[in-house]
């Protein structure tokens, strides 16, 4: 037996019509049926955004806390484990199995289960979904959690992106087409307007690509500096490193001459490391003990002859004494032991520049002599060409070695520029010199 819809009268079974009102039953339904379905409709058109209740930058930061404290977890079990096994960096390496287990396995397992939240997320009461209410795929949470990597690679700015976005979405969200919504919301937020699929998986795929060239440019320098060989740390070395720091303080002090018994220590303990030996020339040069300090220096060239550090010294000393020629050739051993190093390029250059401009002063001296002989002022004619071209030759052979420095690297430039321009001056002032004597010259020559 049922209930007439209208005035709630039982109707037999059998009768089409209710024996109150006498409306006929089936049409009566269709009515009643159509009428749900027009309320049904009108509900569905109107807006619901305001009924969602997107999560904020504060409450996620709060549900990373718990989240964090598991990852603490895991990365000192993981540093237990790396310590038995004997891994250098131990913390470098814990904090990055840390990191991939979160990121590839954790964050992408957890919001795409049916709990759709991680631990943290979970005990706060939100959840992830993407803009059509449903669970992420495990793929696509898996780009989402990778995605928060380009955000870290810009200084964090996809994750303030939360706290300035309409519905509360970071970069990584962004990506993916996810928001983070309170799990009360959920029923909510499954009557939005679909996304068209197409464009879900241009973003997608787009996504994907940015976040391979941010991986793989950040992973090149440390595949880069791992594949160096690492110092090996030994009683040794940290002893040599405590008379070192020692040994310098006291050279800073008004007794510098006590450093060198101390350097002498530490020499003892590392022979093979050149940078000490070089601390105690330095000493020995400030306290003017140079031609002991050169006696050293010399001992030191020859035995470590691949050693840059004390050839580029030797050449130093050589160009501060005007031995252009011999400081060239030490800097030229250097670049053979090593052709990239820019440093000694730059010093060459400065050597062969300050060749230059001495060959230049010297080729005025000589005309001033010239010109002041009255009787003979065309005598300089002959000999200004060549002195001219030989004056000049160390000034390209330096814009050559410069332009090999800059190669290297392009920082060298700036204070290459500096040197040239201050050097051209000189050689424009050194022609002009020249030509002022020679023009006095031919003056006087012809007046007697």
């Amino acid at each position: 037996m049922v209930r007439c819809p209208r005035c709630k009268t039982h109707i037999p079974e059998g009768e089409t019509e209710c024996p109150f009102c006498r409306e006929h039953f089936p049409e009566l339904v269709e009515q009643l049926a159509k009428k749900h379905k027009d309320q049904d409709t009108r509900q569905s058109q109107t807006p619901i955004d305001h009924e969602i209740e997107y999560v904020g930058f504060w409450k996620r930061l709060g549900a990373a806390v718990p989240d964090l404290i598991i990852a603490g977890i895991v990365a000192f079990f993981v540093y237990i484990i790396l310590e038995q096994m004997k891994v250098p960096y131990l913390i470098l390496v814990a904090l990055l199995i840390t990191g991939i287990f979160f990121l590839l396995l954790y964050s992408p397992i957890m919001i795409s289960s049916r709990y759709q939240a991680t631990v943290g997320k979970i005990a706060l009461g939100i959840i992830v979904v993407d803009s059509n209410g449903k669970r992420l795929t495990f793929s696509r949470a898996l780009l989402r959690e990778l995605g928060k990597y380009v955000s870290l690679l810009i200084f964090g700015i996809g994750f303030f992106m939360i706290g300035f976005t309409k519905k509360k979405q970071g970069l990584h969200d962004l990506f993916v087409f996810s928001v983070v919504v309170d799990r009360s919301s959920e029923l909510t937020h499954h009557h939005k307007i679909s996304f068209d699929p197409g464009s879900v998986k241009k973003r997608l795929g787009l996504a994907a690509i940015i976040i391979s060239i941010c991986i793989f440019c950040s992973v090149i320098p440390v595949f880069y500096f791992g594949m160096m060989s690492p110092k090996t740390i030994t009683p040794q070395s940290i002893a040599a490193h405590s008379l070192v720091s020692t040994a310098d303080t006291i050279a800073d002090t008004k007794y510098p001459e006590y450093s060198l018994s101390v350097y002498d220590a530490a020499i003892a303990l590392q022979p093979n490391n050149t940078e000490i030996p070089m601390k105690k020339i330095f000493v020995l040069g400030s306290i003017g003990r140079v031609d002991e300090a050169r006696e050293y220096l010399d001992q030191i060239v020859v035995m470590y002859p691949n050693e840059t550090t004390p050839i580029i010294y030797k050449g130093d000393l050589l160009l501060d004494e005007g031995k252009y020629l011999e400081a060239i050739a030490w800097y030229e051993k250097g670049i053979s032991a090593d052709p990239k190093n820019a440093k000694i390029w730059v010093k060459k250059g400065d050597a062969h520049l300050m060749m230059a401009i001495t060959e230049m002063t010297k080729m005025r001296t000589m005309y001033r002599n010239l010109t002041d002989r009255s009787g003979k002022p065309g005598s300089t004619e002959g000999s200004v060409p060549v002195d001219v071209f030989r004056s000049t030759q160390p000034y390209r052979d330096a814009i050559k070695d410069y332009n090999e420095a800059i190669k290297l690297d392009p920082m060298t430039s700036i204070a290459i520029s500096g040197r040239i321009l201050s050097s051209t001056q000189n050689l424009l002032d050194s022609y002009g010199g020249i030509l002022d004597d020679i023009r006095g010259g031919n003056t006087t020559g012809s007046s007697n």
